[in-house]
């Protein structure tokens, strides 16, 4: 039971060695330049900002920067606006032509396809200061691809940013006075927007610009404007949300009363990511808790709970459809109910979605969530809920009922750990009782039999070992121990003798002592009831001390709910009154990870923060979280190569001079901005992390080929298959050619069209409510099927996208274009074989069917998960001596029996006929716990789906007892 405290107070910081100060505030000095100069290359500019202070057109005539025409460009009354709004607001002044028109409705954006910076020529070292219109500017930089637009078309793989860039620099003019001037200029872009799909709508003249877009057409006009780019120092809207970049500056601003303070990183978990490297043990800061779940919790789930309620960094490494939703849930409500205040941030709004509508099913479990304006609304409707639900009086429950309710679930908890004990100690038993089976028959085969040896008369393998080990020494009494043996066991003591003796007296031993455990656990139907009512139990004895807890908590805090309420209907700020009082009402909230400045900026303000889809979170919009968490954990999928960046090269090393911070302690720690994830970094500073390996969603042969081929075999495939829904995958053959695309991309157009086929097919065969993603490895080849898909008329939506289509919805049929085929190009072949991320997702994120669309046989040769599929290599069966003995034991007993030839859960290992009879068999060779449950349920999912009787039968009882074993199960049924 946790101590009677008044409210959740603030996560208490215990001293800690002092983190050093000087290398953070280099560290987040660095991160800021890196963020700020991402904005600006990311910077998005919509289409009613056209004749603003934000975007204006240059007049009509030649375009001056990129052709080489003039040094530099003269300002007007309308880019004079820009000019001076970028002074006063801190930002990056860019020049960009053509002008490209995409998007629609509130999505609508303008962009140029090519930009460069720009600054005055007054001022070489500043942005523009000129105060009157007619000042000059000219390019500080080398000509540039709008990385804002290239994202908005879905192309973000730094191989393509680099060949692209290359490419436009590549036969330019080198005159240090025009550096962005562009060789062969029309050619160029004109080739650009073929490769990149976007219609012009101008001919692209740069010798005569327009002054404005011809009419509001989706495409490029040629059009050269002035804009503004990156974040705002002092935004003109003051009433903006707290999120994006201008909020994570402000964060990561050590400079400011209102940034993060290095001195207060010591006790938070951003000290495990800064501070020395932790031990192999971690910083523990914790204890060791009773969870409190709403679904059943599996051992690697509580392991991960565990950890992350001891440990100040957790890492959990969560491959998709692993149950992370589950351990996040139970995560929350042990942390509330403990006491104790926890924040959950997540990449994107559906991972936060997923946890809340699992807290919305419990009125007990309020999460609050912050961030836009718009969760005003939500979290008004939420406390106006929480207020009527709890008018009145409440009777305060007894001090005994409250420790009665702690005691059952502690109780309970204990219940269900025993149980998980006695099914490990009952299933790594079997599993070694069956390789010691193995051997035993081995040795019987040779000749040597322990059954015959190793009698009660003649005395047990403990006994001869001691015996053996004396034959072996010296002198007299070594001659006498050796004709004991000669004369009881009628075993020859020569050196090779005695060694065989000496390794089966050793097996024997192992066996029998391995036998005498097995036999002293409990049934496992026993175990199985057992562990399925502790659980029950446990469950309910949670959601009463989480009522419990909530009630108690919610009676005290009303005044805070009530004046929270009425500054969110009164109050148009930035959200922040109230909340601290709130939190020790409601200690569960929720936001977006780059909206974590929605909440205070103080070290250790929760005791636990999580932060979700960490494998896409760059290490600087983790930082804030972190430093307002005592204890952290950051989870992710370690398939993802992590977020990618815009930034160059030579601006990453600019931003590294200017901070003073070393590379290579950069590098050390994992935080080098657009190197690796927040996942990544977390890895090298925390303990090892814990591994969620049980994969639920998938269909267990994708399961078990992802699992070799993406996860080192950690996962272990756990969906329960249903054979009335056809194969798991299929392959349209679609031979076609691998042609270069823009940038170092690749396309394959034939296979793209039988692919818009395939799917049209599908899209009529499939019933309604079923979900068709198409998914390709490469921009051009998902912008071709886009295009092709859109003539085609569908009863369903279709999603069509990259490797990160299926990251935030799962498909129930997956149809993959993988774009390679024969005499493709070896750096196609590299690319698109090495992209991990793409078959983790097909395979782990398809719910019921993976249709390829591709060569068969140019991937069927070589190895990775695509060629398994291709190659129809299904997984075998691995030659099993205790099938073969049990199959053999049951012929000779006049039944008939049929082996399974390929590894699918769908199917027994044995299926027995006997008379009208007919039994299906599962052998239990399972070396855990958790391995052994699923077996149980997967024999009670075929005995439903067949109708026939399912037996599991101990492997090693196969090889050791197959008579008995035969007789029981031809008497049971």
């Amino acid at each position: 039971m946790p101590t009677e405290r008044s409210g959740v107070g603030t996560a208490s910081l215990r001293w800690k060695p002092s983190v050093d100060r000087t290398g953070v505030c280099a560290l987040l000095a660095y991160l800021r330049t890196c963020v700020r100069r991402e904005g600006v290359h990311h910077h998005p500019v919509r289409e009613d900002h056209l004749g603003t202070d934000v975007c204006a057109c240059l007049p009509a005539g030649p375009e001056p920067l990129f052709s080489g025409s003039a040094e530099t460009l003269s300002t007007g009354p309308d880019t004079f606006r820009v000019v001076r709004r970028a002074q006063s607001y801190g930002q990056s002044l860019r020049y960009g032509y053509p002008l490209v028109l995409i998007g629609e409705g509130e999505d609508r954006a303008a962009l140029p396809l090519l930009t460069v910076d720009v600054q005055s020529t007054d001022d070489p070292g500043s942005a523009v200061r000129s105060a009157t219109p007619g000042a000059r500017v000219r390019a500080v930089g080398p000509p540039d691809l709008n990385a804002a637009l290239l994202a908005r078309i879905g192309l973000t793989d730094p191989d393509d940013l680099f060949e692209l860039r290359a490419r436009l620099r590549g036969g330019g003019p080198r005159d240090a006075r025009r550096p962005a001037a562009v060789g062969d200029l029309a050619a160029k872009i004109r080739a650009l927007l073929a490769h990149l799909e976007i219609e012009r709508v101008d001919d692209l003249v740069p010798g005569a610009t327009r002054g404005c877009p011809r009419g509001s057409a989706t495409g490029a006009h040629n059009v050269a404007v002035l804009f503004r780019a990156g974040p705002e120092e002092h935004p003109a809207d003051h009433g903006c949300g707290p999120g994006g970049v201008t909020g994570l500056l402000d964060d990561l601003d050590h400079t400011d009363e209102h940034g993060l303070d290095p001195e207060r990183v010591g006790g938070t978990a951003l000290e495990a990511l800064v501070g020395p490297p932790a031990t192999e043990n971690g910083r523990t800061v914790g204890g060791d808790i009773v969870p409190v779940s709403a679904a059943p919790l599996r051992q690697d789930q509580y392991d991960l709970v565990s950890s992350a309620m001891r440990e100040q960094l957790t890492v959990a490494l969560a491959p998709p459809g692993t149950g992370d939703d589950t351990a996040v849930d139970t995560l929350v409500r042990t942390a509330v109910t403990h006491g104790q205040r926890v924040l959950v941030c997540a990449h994107t709004d559906a991972e936060l979605d997923r946890l809340l509508r699992r807290a919305e099913t419990d009125t007990d479990h309020p999460v609050v969530r912050v961030g836009r304006s718009a969760h005003r609304g939500a979290e008004a409707g939420l406390l106006t809920r929480l207020l009527a639900e709890n008018r009145g009086p409440r009777s305060t429950p007894a001090r005994g009922e409250a420790a009665t309710c702690w005691g059952t679930l502690t109780t309970q908890w204990e219940r269900v750990r025993r149980a998980w004990n006695a099914m490990d100690t009952m299933a790594s038993g079997g599993h070694e009782l069956a390789r010691l089976a193995e051997e035993r028959a081995r040795h019987v085969e040779r000749g040597w039999d322990p059954d015959t040896l190793f009698t009660p008369e003649r005395g047990g393998p403990d006994h001869w070992l001691d015996r053996v080990r004396r034959a072996r020494g010296g002198g007299l009494r070594s001659r006498r121990h050796r004709a004991l043996i000669r004369r009881e066991l009628g075993v020859r003591t020569d050196p090779e003798s005695l060694a065989r003796l000496r390794e089966l007296a050793l097996l024997e031993s192992r066996w029998r002592a391995a036998v005498d455990r097995r036999t002293r656990c409990a049934p496992l139907g026993e175990l199985t009831t057992d562990l399925a009512e502790a659980v029950d139990q446990h469950r309910r004895a949670g959601q009463d001390c989480l009522t419990t807890v909530a009630e108690a908590r919610l009676r005290r805090g009303r005044s805070a709910v009530e004046n929270r309420l009425e500054t969110l209907n009164w109050y148009r700020g930035d959200d922040r009154p109230g909340l601290s009082t709130l939190m020790d009402t409601l200690p569960a909230w929720a936001c977006r990870t780059d909206h974590v400045r929605s909440l205070p900026l103080r070290a250790g303000l929760f005791d636990l923060v999580v932060v979700l889809g960490a494998e896409r979170t760059r290490v600087c919009e983790a930082v804030p979280a972190l430093y307002r968490a005592a204890r952290a954990v950051v989870l992710g999928d370690p398939a993802h190569p992590g977020p990618h960046t815009a930034l160059e090269p030579e601006e990453e090393r600019r931003a590294l001079t200017a901070s003073g911070v070393s590379g290579d302690r950069l590098d050390e720690h994992g935080l080098r901005y657009g190197e690796g994830s927040a996942l990544t970094a977390a890895a090298k500073a925390a303990p090892p992390p814990v591994w969620l390996t049980e994969q639920w969603d998938a269909p267990p042969h994708l399961a078990r080929i992802a699992s070799r081929h993406c996860y080192g075999g950690r996962l272990h495939a756990r969906t329960v298959p249903e054979p009335a829904r056809g194969p798991s995958y299929e392959w349209r053959e679609a031979p076609g050619t691998c042609e270069a695309a823009p940038g170092a991309s690749y396309v394959n157009r034939e296979e793209a069209y039988r692919a818009a086929v395939v799917v049209s097919e599908l899209d009529a065969d499939l019933p309604p409510g079923e979900s068709i993603a198409v998914v390709a490895p490469t921009q051009p080849q998902t912008v071709l099927l886009r295009r092709l898909l859109l003539r085609r008329p569908a009863r369903r939506e279709i999603r069509v996208g990259g490797p990160d289509l299926l990251t935030e919805h799962d498909a129930d049929v997956t149809v993959l274009s993988p774009v390679l085929a024969e005499d493709a190009p070896s750096a196609a072949e590299r690319r698109v074989r090495r992209m991990t991320h793409l078959w983790s997702a097909v395979l782990t994120r398809t719910r019921r069917r993976l249709v390829v669309v591709g060569d068969r046989r140019h991937w069927s040769v070589g190895d990775g998960p695509l060629s398994e599929l291709a190659g129809g290599r299904g997984t075998p069966v691995v030659p099993d001596t205790a099938v073969a003995v049990l199959a053999q034991a049951l012929r000779a007993a006049g039944t008939r029996v049929s082996l399974c030839q390929e590894a699918d859960d769908r199917c027994a290992d044995l299926v027995v006929r006997f008379g009208a009879r007919r039994l299906r068999l599962l052998l239990d060779r399972e070396p855990d716990g958790a391995a052994l449950r699923h077996l149980m349920a997967r024999g009670e999912h075929l005995n439903r789906t067949s109708g026939d009787p399912v037996v599991v039968v101990p492997a090693w009882r196969c090889i050791a007892d197959r008579r008995g074993l035969v007789a029981e199960i031809l008497s049971a049924h």
